[in-house]
């Protein structure tokens, strides 16, 4: 009831949710400040044609009206009839963008110089052509994990001359899951294996026995980085190793002292992925809340990072 309340609000104002095709009720249109300009310039040529009775004056303020017209036209155009087919969003961490890809069809017709956006600091130029479906991956900033809310996408276009800005506004409707920023730091593992830990814990998994190299990742610690390759221009790598491959990883939060509680899940984070990564089985415990047997793969891991960002949020 909620939702069909919400849409029924979305038409009355002119913003309307996918799939849509845009026309005369979600496109609007103004000049712009170049528009304004060349609106005044013509208004002083057609003050001054009629003060001084000069036909030709007459003529080049009209036809240079008729371009102004035709301009405003085209860039209508532009937007009129282009069709928006679905909206997916990707989990993101903390302080990367999400990627929103947006489906677009053309409509038969080449749309150029579209700008698109959720947030007008993050925006894509991303032209459509006839005949084949177009995706369009939009960036939106992330602060903090939880469930973030991208809100309504913009295109905007003013091509061809740049006096018209056309654009419309269409409600999502997505949700995209947000996980904590990963922050290496010393952490005791309970179960077969203990990592970095204090007291009586093990050392880190797997140091004496290096099995490679991998692509850099947020969080990685810079002792690790094999700075070697990056002095070649080969990039920035991590030194890996493979000692405990294949062991038990029972993560808790009340394992980690000190610090907010954003941190200790950072932390949490960082080693549910480096678990993954060392093919472990890796589980997690929440204060007690949320307990998470331990497990492997894509899936479980996803199920884990979930967790984490979801973690006190209701």
């Amino acid at each position: 009831m909620t939702h069909a309340i919400a849409r029924t609000f979305y038409r009355l104002v002119g913003v309307h949710t996918l799939p849509v095709s845009l026309g005369l009720r979600n496109i609007y249109i103004l000049p712009t400040g170049y528009g304004m300009l060349f609106l005044a310039v013509l208004g002083a040529m057609l003050v001054g044609s009629i003060n001084y009775n000069n036909n030709l004056g007459f003529l080049l303020t009209f036809l240079l009206g008729s371009v102004m017209l035709t301009a405003m036209m085209h860039t209508y155009g532009m937007l009129h009839g282009l069709r928006l087919i679905a909206a997916t969003a990707a989990p993101a961490f903390a302080g990367e963008p999400a990627m929103i890809d947006i489906t677009i069809d053309a409509a038969g017709r080449q749309r150029k110089g579209l700008r698109w956006y959720f947030n007008t600091r993050e925006t894509v130029a991303q032209d459509a052509e006839p005949g084949r479906r177009t995706q369009v991956s939009v960036p939106v900033p992330t602060v903090r994990r939880g469930v973030l809310k991208p809100g309504r996408l913009r295109i905007v276009s003013e091509y061809p001359t740049g006096l018209f800005r056309a654009w419309s506004r269409i409600e999502t409707d997505l949700e995209c899951l947000v996980y904590p920023k990963p922050v290496f730091a010393a952490l005791t593992i309970a179960s077969t294996a203990s990592i970095y830990g204090e007291g009586e814990a093990l050392p880190a998994a797997g140091v004496d026995d290096f099995q490679g190299l991998r692509n850099y990742q947020a969080g990685d610690p810079p002792g690790r980085i094999h700075w070697q390759a990056y002095s070649r221009g080969q990039g920035l790598h991590v030194k890996t190793f493979d000692g405990l491959a294949g062991a038990d990883w029972m993560l808790d939060l009340n394992a980690i002292r000190g610090g907010d509680i954003e941190r200790k899940l950072s932390i949490l984070c960082y080693h549910v992925l480096e678990g993954h990564r060392q093919r472990c089985r890796v589980g997690i415990k929440l204060s007690g809340q949320t307990e998470i047997a331990a497990g492997r793969g894509r899936v479980h891991r996803d199920r884990c990072l979930r967790a984490l960002a979801l973690y006190g949020k209701g």
